[in-house]
């Protein structure tokens, strides 16, 4: 197989809560997690070696680290050449850089054939990003530890998203210092927010979500997003993780695009129409 094309699926938090630090400096975490059709487009083509110059951020490219890793995990011989197309933006608390790394490790464990169970393309991929477990499982689950405890849940494909992104991102590093020295704040119920869920009680789950990153986030823009959002028919609104994209759900696509096109929130920052699905990672093309 010499070229690979993969789609690479944002995620959304529908609930996020800090629940620990670790003495290494790691949060522990408790969220629920959705993937969602917004996705970046991944083109893998087979190389004889490996080179930082094939990647566009170089070695800070989470792409080339997850081909270095794999590479030296397997120890197979050869290399690959990557391009992104970009549609997830970034620091928007989207996992966008973590999906490309988790695209990258499925699309070379196709290319060559290595047969990596995707706990052990997990294993991996928590060496780049505490995000790109999620990204290699995909679809509803909930997520603790650094990220690497993944329990999947009933696929939740209901509802549409309307995603804004507004003119500015937010430093994931930055939001958890923030949090740090910030006092206590409401927290969610993922318990009660599973369950409805499970009945597709929209109401029920804003009343059970938090994200309790959104008080280290800019509180007035995203406010002002969310109760845009509510305002123009959105059934639950929050921020997905480190911000800065806002989401509402809708219960129908036809209220959720309608809001999407309105004046008011048009005005508000880059805006993604999108559904719920199944997987973190799919493949359109090989050959």
């Amino acid at each position: 197989m010499d070229k690979i094309i993969l789609l690479a699926r944002a995620k959304l938090n529908l609930s996020l809560d800090i629940t620990g630090l670790r003495d290494d400096g790691y949060h522990l975490m408790d969220m629920v997690m959705q993937s969602v059709s917004l996705s970046d487009c991944v083109t893998l083509s087979r190389a004889d070696s490996l080179s930082a110059a094939d990647f566009a951020y170089q070695e800070a490219d989470t792409g080339y680290r997850a081909a270095k890793l794999f590479f030296d995990t397997t120890g197979v011989s050869g290399g690959v050449k990557v391009s992104v197309q970009k549609t997830i933006p970034s620091q928007a608390g989207m996992a966008g850089g973590s999906a490309d790394a988790a695209a990258v490790l499925v699309g070379l464990n196709r290319m060559y054939r290595t047969g990596l169970s995707r706990d052990e393309l997990c294993q991996i991929g928590v060496r780049i990003g505490a995000d790109v477990p999620f990204c290699l499982v995909g679809g509803t689950a909930r997520v603790s530890g650094i990220g690497e405890k993944i329990e999947r849940l009933p696929y939740f494909g209901q509802g549409t998203y309307l995603i804004i992104k507004p003119p500015f991102g937010v430093s994931t590093p930055a939001a958890f210092k923030a949090f740090d020295s910030m006092p206590d704040c409401p927290r969610p119920n993922q318990e009660r927010l599973i369950a409805a869920m499970a009945r597709f009680d929209i109401a029920g789950m804003d009343a059970a979500a938090e994200n309790v990153l959104e008080r280290a986030a800019v509180l007035d823009t995203i406010g002002a997003i969310r109760r845009a959002l509510i305002a123009h028919g959105a059934g639950m609104s929050l921020m997905t993780g480190s911000g800065s994209a806002v989401f509402g759900l809708f219960e129908r696509t036809e209220d959720a695009v309608r809001a999407a096109n309105h004046p008011e929130i048009r005005k508000l920052g880059e805006i993604f129409v999108c559904r719920g699905v199944p997987d973190g990672v799919s493949i359109a093309f090989e050959n």
